[in-house]
């Protein structure tokens, strides 16, 4: 029997895809892991025959040791796809002893390949019946009368099929799409690292941020921000459950196989409203073509979306930040761990944007990888925080004196404006810039409703938090920041509501906790503040912030012996960590003791420390706020 070479297939009421490796139920994409599609595809191709189990282990898994278990076991998940379950296999059999066979029968597409492939078998001579067993398309006989009816027929369904096929590609090409309105909102999922090695995880998780932040900059296009759609990264979900999570018009998925210095990427675009792909493709490079591909990538999807793009949107799409594909790399890297989020993360994060740095003395995106990485460290206290904005602020201005319209770069300048030198003019200039290049990037709305809340601009810094979490719905640092806008505010009951929402994403957030903690302060219901307080620390660390607000809530309930052993154990773990002189205020104000409090108050605005960016607003001050020293503090800091 002759192996099919078809591209598409149908049988029964599924569709499988061989060059887009997608197998198809009602138009909606199946999950399938890619060893399960490797075995679905070899099996189908050789359809009829019986494929032996050495076979399909020697084509599955190339160069691998792999017990005969594995093989099973992929089996059952091939055939619980396909609806088979008990002793039915109406696809899929076992031959006992041998092997196996696909057994169904197959309907190959009418498009103008597999016309093709109808023509060239259409030249076969059968001999006997039987060999039309294997599935073959052609029944002619030895004669000439035959082959020349079958050739007269053969032509004029050709013909047919071509028209319709044009008509085909016409009305797709030209119809619109969801019920006549263009797509303006999407996801970009995490594409999927298939290449059995988990140290290039950096790679699938780059160009997705990267693709992100490409689309993100055009106008008329809603995207999704990274931390929502990474919630998804490992699992199978249909596009159609992300659509509704993330109240999105089309889903972008991708996989990818790296081997060696050779990178193929798969990408798949779904309408979510019909189900039906809009768009897929395979793209094969090197890995020294890497930032070359996520531009083609980004011009790809922006056309089949089909957007309206200037000259100047163009041009964005087809920038590229460095030319040195190491560089790239090694950039890619530093935002992985970046993203991570940890202090030893963000240590190995500047490491890496330095060493990019040092192949390319030239690359913006790099500076500023390496600003945001310093920032966050400064903010968390991870590092000494005046030393960490300095920093920051020189590899930032470096950035944008590089490339000025980075909105990443105005929004890491804003922040250092506000954080470090209480600027609060110059740093709404940077946020307001930062949006204008792109309103999409939710960062820039999350630390400008610090501002606002800062300034006491309430009603507006909610809307921008509110702003910040409708791009990124599922993300539950956004989520808490909006709880954190309302606290500041004095809307307790809206700023708890908005936390318990935050533990529905993301369960037992310790963040979450500490903030419930400090309403239930403000509440003075004092057993359930040391309760969150608690369990904040169980469940993460006894953090400087942590337990400034556990012996806050001491103080303020008139436990103050427990208070002193909360400020003995913070003097005790400053002399081998970082303590903000913010979280000992709070205490010492709690406790009535102003003297000491305003003192690490101007500690900590010398230092920049913790959040005195809110030394206006912070209900945990009020004990101070009549004390002229307090408020020569309050005018130093420019309110």
């Amino acid at each position: 029997m002759e192996t099919l070479t078809l591209q598409h297939f149908r049988f029964g009421d599924f569709e499988l895809d061989r060059v887009k490796r997608l197998l198809m139920r009602g138009g909606e994409p199946i999950p399938l892991n890619p060893k399960a599609l490797d075995i679905l595809l070899t099996l189908v191709e050789s359809r009829g025959e019986i494929v032996s189990k050495d076979e399909l282990l020697e084509r599955v898994w190339p160069d691998q040791i792999v017990e005969e278990g594995n093989l099973k076991v992929h089996i059952s998940t091939l055939r619980k796809a396909l609806g088979q379950s008990g002793n039915y296999h109406r696809f899929i059999i076992t031959v006992p002893g041998r092997g196996y066979s696909f057994v169904a029968d197959l309907e190959d597409r009418l498009d103008d390949e597999v016309i093709v492939e109808r023509r060239r078998y259409s030249h076969i001579v059968v001999e006997d019946a039987e060999a039309l067993d294997d599935g073959s398309f052609v029944t002619s006989d030895a004669t000439g009368t035959s082959s020349f009816n079958n050739t007269y027929r053969a032509f004029v369904a050709v013909a047919v099929v071509a028209l319709v096929a044009t008509g085909l590609a016409f009305w797709y090409l030209t119809r619109p799409t969801t019920n006549g309105n263009s797509i303006k909102t999407i996801a970009v999922m995490p594409f999927a690292n298939e290449s059995g090695n988990a140290d290039v995880d950096y790679l699938s998780d780059g160009m997705t941020e990267s693709l992100i932040n490409s689309l993100s900059g055009l106008p008329n296009l809603s995207v999704k921000a990274r931390s929502s759609v990474f919630r998804y990264k490992g699992k199978e979900v249909l596009p159609r459950e992300v659509g509704a999570d993330l109240d999105v018009q089309a889903v972008l998925s991708g996989r990818f196989v790296e081997r060696g210095d050779q990178l193929t990427l798969y990408l798949s675009l779904v309408d979510i409203q019909t189900g039906n792909q809009i768009w897929g493709d395979q793209y094969n490079r090197k890995i020294g073509e890497l930032v070359s591909l996520q531009n083609q990538i980004a011009r790809d999807v922006s056309q089949k979306l089909r957007l309206k793009l200037s000259s100047a949107d163009e041009k964005k799409l087809a920038k590229n930040y460095t030319e040195n594909a190491e560089a790239f790399l090694l950039y890619l890297k530093g935002r992985y761990f970046w993203n991570k989020f940890t202090q030893d993360d963000h240590l190995i994060a500047i490491e890496y944007f330095k060493q990019a740095i040092a192949r390319d003395p030239g690359y913006a995106l790099a500076f500023a990888g390496m600003a945001d990485a310093y920032g966050a460290s400064a903010t968390n206290s991870w590092i000494p925080p005046k030393e960490g904005y300095l920093k920051a602020k020189a590899a930032v201005l470096k950035a944008l004196e590089l490339d000025n319209t980075l909105p990443q770069g105005h929004a890491t300048l804003g922040a250092m404006y506000m954080f470090s030198d209480f600027d609060w003019v110059a740093a709404e200039q940077e946020y307001k810039r930062a949006i204008e290049l792109d309103p999409n990037y939710e960062l820039t709305h999350e630390v400008y409703s610090y501002l606002l809340t800062s300034l006491s601009r309430s009603d507006e810094a909610i809307a921008e938090a509110q702003r910040a979490l409708d791009l990124d719905p599922l993300s539950a640092t956004l989520s808490d920041d909006l709880g954190l806008a309302y606290f500041l505010a004095r809307r307790y009951d809206d700023a708890e509501q908005q936390h318990l929402r935050t533990l529905k994403i993301e369960p037992d957030r310790p963040d979450s906790l500490y903030q419930l903690g400090n309403i239930y302060t403000q509440r003075a219901q004092y057993d359930e503040a040391v309760a969150a307080y608690e369990k904040a620390m169980k469940l993460s660390v006894r953090s400087s912030n942590f337990l400034g607000g556990l012996g806050h809530a001491y103080g303020a309930a008139g436990r103050r012996n427990d208070a002193r052993k909360v400020l003995g154990e913070l003097q005790s773990m400053s002399t081998h960590e970082y303590v903000s002189p913010y979280d000992l205020a709070i205490i010492y104000a709690a406790l009535g003791e102003k003297d000491k409090a305003v003192e690490k108050l101007n500690e900590a605005f010398e230092t920049k420390s913790g959040w005195v960016i809110h030394l206006q607003v912070d209900p945990f001050l009020d004990p101070l706020r009549d004390d002229p020293r307090f408020q020569r503090l309050i005018g130093r800091a420019g309110f």
